[in-house]
């Protein structure tokens, strides 16, 4: 899908000729944290094999005991523990104390898998603190993650990722519940005077009235109205339902069901961002803060400003609305469109895109430009300063270098699919990453990644070779984020964080790919080709 000249923008001037001494220097340095990952890694996987020869070993002790079933559940347990890599759901839901009633055979090796879980998990957690301090921080909160996989309640590792312990007040004397696990933003709704619910259907409405709503009754402007009466007055857009979530608010005329099936998504989406592009959103210090607040229970957390999303009925709506923008959008067929000076993410109810590419394209977009928009406006103040200007001119996103990673990551995650929760993306057969490897090893078609890098908005948008262009960027960026497993990932997300938070000490100074990485142009090109004719085999 297109973007338009006037969504985007970010800094940028020359880069200049790398000396020999300082491309040893880098070299160097790429090698030294090479392997202080490779290190992390590997007491990463003793952890892990240590826990699951410790259950075998409770395994056969129960098998010799007679407890054959208690040996296959802990067997299968070891193997769900210790795979590392896989993605799974955390249980909402607080563990309950282990019952008194069992039989004390149980007790035993209850309590010992209860005690493993929770030792070798503290250990993860402590591995995940020094992979941070070592700018290792995609390491650092996959080791959290990995933390939480053994002890779903390990408190610090919960407050890492943003969530607090819960106690409903309507089952304080359910036996059976222990607390939950939940974002500020969900506490918040489900306490007070009038406490909401997260209705399966119809998103957070207050709890007195899910009897109405499921009779089919909806509150319109102090009365209640049916629901086909609500449909229809809510056809006009002015009247759109307005789905309200912890970092969105949703607009549509389609129906309220959709609004939240789409507004859950793209909450999904976003926290799975920010965990996974963690030092993006937050400088260094910032993310080591956060640890360390975690252990103390010292964040404050603010409702932070939704991010609004326009989502219509049909087509002709949506095309009437971003005409009414600029009139040069008239001149061009999209599908969705992040507008920028609005803040506002515009889609419409498209039947050919039923798995929301679009809608994940914009949304990268607008997470990433909404993040570090102040970031930007210092910057812009800053510059005006170095360069003596009249007054700050506004922050171009790479206006003059660096262009194709802000489409690149956009269709990157065009890829985003999600199962039962579980969001993964980078699906080799995606599309746009086919169209990459065919245009380079079919078609012969690479622009060199120095002169690829070099490329700023204008030079990138209006490149006669663009659909091209397009296709190489989404391919580059699978092959920073996957390569040898993810080697140039946490370089990429510098990358993108220079380019959208610029750096206050040097506001002229061009982020460089080649720099970040300490690897040559000349090298990366051939990397990026090797790992575009092995894709589908990884």
């Amino acid at each position: 899908m297109l973007r338009m000249p006037l969504v985007l923008c970010v800094l940028v001037l020359a880069t200049l000729p790398l000396s020999p001494h300082s491309g040893e220097l880098r070299a160097q340095t790429r090698t030294a944290q090479q392997t202080q990952r490779a290190q992390f890694e590997q007491r990463r996987q003793e952890i892990l094999l240590n826990l699951r020869h410790e259950l075998s070993e409770l395994s056969r002790t129960c098998h010799e005991q007679g407890q054959t079933q208690a040996a296959s559940d802990i067997t299968a347990l070891s193997l769900d523990l210790t795979t590392s890599g896989t993605e799974t759901v955390l249980p909402q839901l607080v563990q309950l104390p282990l019952s008194q009633n069992l039989p004390d055979e149980q007790k035993l090796w209850r309590n010992r898998v209860a005690f493993l879980r929770e030792e070798k998990g503290q250990e993860l957690y402590r591995l995940a603190r020094q992979a941070l301090r070592n700018d290792q921080p995609t390491l650092a909160y996959d080791l959290v993650k990995d933390t939480l996989r053994l002890n779903p309640d390990h408190e610090d590792s919960r407050a890492v990722l943003g969530q607090q312990l819960f106690r409903d007040p309507t089952r304080v004397d359910d036996a059976t519940y222990a607390g939950e696990w939940v974002s500020p933003f969900e506490a918040r709704r489900r306490t007070g005077s009038n406490p909401e619910t997260d209705h399966p259907e119809f998103g957070w409405i207050p709890v007195r009235l899910i009897s109405r709503y499921e009779a089919g009754e909806r509150p319109w402007r102090g009365n209640w109205v049916s629901v086909q009466k609500e449909a229809e007055l809510r056809r006009n857009f002015q009247n759109a339902w307005e789905i309200r979530t912890e970092h969105f608010l949703v607009k549509t005329n389609t129906s309220l069901e959709q609004g939240v099936q789409i507004s859950r998504k793209l909450e999904l989406f976003h926290n799975w961002l920010t965990t996974h592009f963690a030092a993006f959103f937050e400088t260094p210090d910032a993310l080591e803060e956060r640890f360390q607040e975690a252990q103390s229970r010292r964040r404050v957390y603010r409702d932070p400003k939704p991010m609004e999303v326009h989502y219509y009925a049909t087509r002709e709506e949506y095309d009437r609305r971003i005409q009414s923008k600029n009139p040069l959008l008239a001149q061009v067929v999209t599908n969705g469109l992040y507008w920028e000076p609005d803040r506002t993410c515009y889609f419409f109810l498209n039947p050919d895109d039923p798995e929301l590419r679009t809608v994940f394209h914009e949304a990268t977009h607008q997470i990433f430009d909404l993040a570090t928009a102040d970031d930007r406006l210092s910057a812009a103040r800053k510059r005006q300063i170095v360069l003596r200007e009249r007054q700050a001119r506004p922050w171009v996103m790479c206006e003059k270098s660096n262009f194709w990673m802000l489409e690149g990551i956009a269709c990157y995650f065009e890829s985003l699919e999600i199962h039962d929760g579980v969001i993964s993306a980078g699906n080799p057969d995606y599309t746009r990453f086919v169209a990459a490897q065919q245009r380079m090893l079919n078609d012969n078609f690479f622009i060199p990644l120095q002169t690829f890098s070099s490329l700023g908005k204008d030079d990138f948008q209006h490149h006669p070779n663009l659909p091209q262009l397009y296709s190489q960027a989404s391919g580059v960026a699978h092959f920073l984020l996957h390569y040898d497993n993810g080697i140039y990932r946490d370089d990429f997300v510098k990358l993108l964080s220079a380019a959208y938070r610029p750096d206050l000490k040097n506001v002229t100074a061009e982020p460089s790919l080649e720099k970040i990485t300490g690897v040559r142009f000349a090298v990366l090109d051939q990397q990026y080709r090797d790992h575009l004719a092995t894709m589908n085999a990884e």
